[in-house]
């Protein structure tokens, strides 16, 4: 079987054909061009011929490797394979129809790709509302986590070093995140507090002392960085974990997240979770003096994710449905 991805978003499509490269199936990634505006019209103009280049020679590609599947992830990235003339599934991710299904410039091409779509995917829980809107019969596939890029590693930091992992961004609970985190410093000073210069609120935040600020690293940077925290702080909004917060359960890190859909699995997952700001600074205080818990709960984690997300495994069942194009169950 030949499959091309299309689009990496949050190296889910990354992990996917690397998984199902193992398991046999001759899979590419390829990156569209999506350049944005930022030098006015003429930008502006530039960012649209690319946009149509690539395209076209994106079609002429698949044409030419005669794929038997397609495979394009976030929703409006649909209109590639319409304006191309060949048949693809889609992937949804999260924003893409949380938001553009509902947004007055994106909804038409969000709507139009889940349509044309031959299969739908969607990849946490809370996008079910939102696909069955369109697509009734979307399936979920849960994110793939590179298990042995992401895998437990001697404690390398001090131990009171907290990593807020989410980007900086509304969605994802930071007000809640930033307020907890200030408490803790203050009632614990020699914490250190480190978040990623990362985010569309970035700007809110960004001057607060409390936190110390550090680059935005590549995947394969963070898998060796988060070794060097003794917490991780995920995100609290939407009631999901994302491609970050089981990065770290696999790193053998405790994650202090909000999940609200364990009974989508046979196991809930061993995260602490709370929107409680005075509770999150507990468990973190209780945490960073208890190295035994932590490790209890970072090894338990990492078992859950190997058990329900290890991108091979996730490969398999996805190679699986490309054979039989059967839709699976909801719950794994």
């Amino acid at each position: 079987m030949k499959v091309l991805h299309i689009n990496n978003v949050a190296n889910v499509p990354d992990g996917l054909v690397k998984g199902l490269k193992k398991v046999g199936v001759d899979a590419t990634l390829y990156q569209p061009y999506t350049g944005i505006n930022k030098s006015g019209k003429f930008g502006k103009l530039r960012v649209i011929t690319n946009r149509i280049t690539d395209a076209r020679a994106l079609a002429a590609q698949i044409r030419k490797e005669r794929y038997d599947i397609v495979h394009i992830h976030y929703a409006y990235f649909g209109v590639l394979g319409i304006l191309g003339g060949y048949p693809y599934w889609l992937h949804c991710h999260g924003t893409d129809i949380r938001r553009n299904l509902y947004h007055p410039l994106f909804k038409t091409p969000t709507t139009m790709s889940l349509n044309r779509a031959d299969k739908v995917f969607y990849s946490t829980p809370d996008l079910k509302v939102h696909a069955d809107k369109v697509r009734p019969d979307a399936m979920f596939l849960p994110n793939p986590i590179q298990t042995e890029m992401f895998e437990p590693k001697g404690f390398d930091g001090t131990h009171g070093k907290v990593l807020l992992i989410s980007r900086i961004d509304k969605v994802k609970g930071i007000d809640l995140a930033f307020s907890a985190l200030e408490k803790l410093k203050k009632r614990n000073p020699s914490v250190q507090i480190d978040a990623f210069l990362w985010g569309p609120d970035l700007e809110r935040f960004k001057d607060k002392d409390f936190v110390n600020f550090i680059p935005k690293v590549t995947h394969q940077e963070i898998a060796q960085l988060i070794p060097n925290y003794r917490v991780i702080i995920g995100q609290f909004e939407l009631g999901i974990m994302g491609m970050s917060e089981m990065e770290a359960m696999a790193c053998a890190r405790p994650v202090i997240s909000v999940f609200e859909y364990g009974d989508w699995y046979a196991e809930t997952p061993p995260l602490i979770s709370s929107r409680e700001e005075d509770e999150i600074v507990e468990r973190t205080e209780e945490l960073l003096g208890n190295t035994k818990l932590c490790e209890e709960i970072g090894v338990a984690g990492r078992d859950w994710v190997v058990k329900y997300h290890d991108y091979v495994s996730v490969a398999e069942r996805l190679a699986k449905i490309y054979e039989e194009g059967r839709s699976p169950s909801p719950t794994i």
